[in-house]
């Protein structure tokens, strides 16, 4: 205890020395003290001004010339003599102050080294102090405020000290007792941080608080008595920030309980703890989310850096923590979770949008939460091609809500959550084995890319159907989609047909001479395919009047007439007659239809 008192007398003294050296650095140049008007001159400035003062302070003003005189032909002003002999009498006063502040640590620490004054003595001269010198801050506060505050913190520090070695240097009490004396500094720190309006009282109060478990040691009061001592500190924590509007203390409110927790987790944490673990960390996740999203909704202010950290932060760790304590026992309660939580989350985000629209990146963030659990829970509780069909789902009620409630960020999630469902049927379809009763257009791949197909129309038409957020947005999403879901629906079946031949390769055998002939049946097949779908399109698009479509058709057409030109090399003679004739029969039909309605070709382009 003697030397942590020596090294904060010591950080007074040299806050103090820097001051003084700004003091007569001041002087040296002749510059005012302080910014601003001199002390006394507000009240004189509050004093009515008569129309004769007023023209004498108007010929006393100087009038700038036409040849300006620069810095080195102009007189140094000097300081005036009352200003220097009263900076002068405060440094005196400091420098005596902290030389008597020095002395007294130099005696104190004598005094312990030859025990002159015992254990007891010892702690009750710290607590001594710690009063005195926060009742000298607050004895000074009203004059100066930073210097208030610096020995009002101090003080603070030197009661937390003074109680924590009372029990763990000389055992003099109980863990339990030091514990509620740190819990009683904490209470007066914060209580006098909201008194005099000072933030940083607030935060040495709780930086202390959350230290306190650290120092008395949390299996010396007991898990419980953790968990509802820093529960009561957040909920302080949260109060104060909504009463006084610093944001800073969450910062210090997260950090403190994650270490600490963090700490106890892999120290600590045993399996019959596992409902009060969860019951905590729940009511932290409310506590801090909470402590933005009420800020944003109720008083509608944009979100800022610290908001999104705090979110962020607090939704990772508690999934983390929610993960490594339940699964693999209780998997299926982890997926619920994920569930709920990403209603949570959508709740807010859409009462968020509806009360604060103006933020933008707020009501992409939270809706990106909420996709973020909900996406999680997916593949914990699944597996398989399950996973994809339900992000198909999941990414088709997205459009429907970001759709009927203008959000952008439930569209960007839904776009997301789709992008991901394809990359799982991809994955899917790599590690894929055909099963020996395998049949075309009933089997796994086929049914999913039909899914994402589906889905992929389903969309375009939320979109068709309840618009945008612009005009253009919901013209780009339409055609977007439309042209994904028929890229989707020609390589499923093009996968099927090449999937039936394969089968009768198979069947045929490698040294048969059916083997190449399926294989040049497979590429006639897929050729008369595409022109089939290539036709159907260009024909959609001309009857329902859709350019894009009717794009599509014309662009399917000319890939189709490259790949016949290419297979011609490789395919038989038959095949070549035959892959030629119902290319060219498609083609000729489809320019019939170009020349046969050529006007309303016109409105259409």
């Amino acid at each position: 205890m003697d030397i942590f008192l020596f090294f904060i007398l010591a950080a007074v003294l040299v806050y103090q020395n820097g001051k003084i050296s700004k003091i007569e650095s001041l002087i040296k140049k002749g510059q005012p003290l302080a910014p601003g008007v001199p002390q006394g001159s507000a009240a004189k400035a509050a004093q009515p001004v008569s129309p004769l003062a007023t023209m004498e302070i108007a010929a006393q003003t100087p009038v700038l010339s036409a040849n300006p005189v620069y810095a080195e032909e102009q007189p140094v002003q000097a300081v005036p003599k009352e200003m220097s002999e009263e900076a002068s009498g405060r440094i005196l006063g400091q420098v005596g102050i902290g030389a008597v502040v020095i002395g007294m640590a130099f005696f104190l620490k004598y005094a312990f080294d030859n025990n002159w004054i015992g254990p007891s003595g010892r702690v009750m001269l710290g607590i001594v102090i710690g009063i005195a010198v926060m009742g000298i801050g607050q004895w000074l506060r009203k004059k100066y405020l930073n210097y208030s505050d610096l020995l009002t913190g101090g003080g603070m520090a030197i009661l937390y000290l003074s109680i924590y070695s009372s029990y763990a240097f000389y055992q003099l009490v109980d863990p339990v007792v030091a514990f509620l004396g740190m819990i009683v500094v904490t209470t007066v720190g914060v209580a006098l941080s909201i008194m005099n309006g000072t933030q940083t009282l607030s935060a040495v109060a709780l930086i202390g608080g959350f230290l306190t478990p650290f120092l008395i040691g949390a299996g010396q009061l007991g898990p419980w008595i953790v968990f509802m001592y820093m529960t009561i500190l957040n909920g302080g924590m949260l109060g104060i920030l909504f009463y006084k509007k610093w944001t800073n203390l969450v910062i210090i409110g997260l950090v403190g309980t994650w270490l600490y927790f963090g700490t106890w987790l892999y120290s600590s944490y045993t399996d019959d703890l596992l409902v009060p673990t969860l019951f905590f960390i729940l009511v932290q996740f409310l506590i801090f989310t909470a402590s933005s999203v009420i800020r944003i909704i109720v008083e509608k202010i944009r979100a800022v850096e610290i908001d999104y950290f705090v979110l962020g932060v607090t939704a990772v760790t508690f999934a983390g923590v929610c993960y490594h304590l339940l699964v693999p026992g209780y998997t299926h309660f982890v997926s619920v979770g994920a569930v709920m939580v990403a209603g949570f989350y959508g709740v807010i985000a859409l009462v968020a949008y509806k009360e604060n629209p103006t933020d933008r990146t707020i009501n992409i963030f939270l809706p990106g939460l909420a996709v973020a659990f909900l996406t999680a829970a997916v593949p914990i509780e699944f597996s398989g091609p399950w996973i994809a069909a339900w992000w198909f789902v999941e990414a088709l009620v997205l459009y429907i809500v970001a759709c009927t409630s203008s959000s952008r960020g439930f569209q960007i999630m839904g776009v997301v959550v789709y992008i991901l469902g394809l990359f799982d049927v991809l994955k899917y379809m790599v590690v894929y084995v055909r099963p020996a009763g395998y049949a075309i257009f009933f089997n796994g791949p086929f049914i999913m890319l039909a899914m994402a197909a589906v889905v992929a129309y389903a969309i375009a038409f939320t979109y068709y159907r309840y618009g945008s957020i612009e005009e253009e947005i919901q013209k780009r999403g339409i055609m977007a989609f439309v042209v994904m879901a028929n890229i989707i629906t020609l390589y499923a079946l093009t996968s099927q047909v090449t999937a039936y031949y394969e089968l009768q390769q198979a069947a045929a055998g490698q040294a048969s001479d059916a083997y190449s002939q399926f294989q040049n049946w497979s590429n006639t097949a897929v050729s008369i395919l595409w022109a089939l779908y290539a036709a159907m399109l260009t024909a959609v698009g001309f009857i329902r009047r859709y350019a894009a479509v009717r794009r599509m058709g014309l662009t399917l057409f000319l890939i189709t007439a490259f790949k016949v030109v290419v297979d011609v090399w490789s395919l038989g003679e038959l095949y070549r007659i035959i892959s030629f004739i119902a290319f060219g029969v498609l083609a000729l039909v489809a320019s019939f239809v170009y020349v046969r309605y050529k006007d309303r070709l016109k409105d259409i382009v």
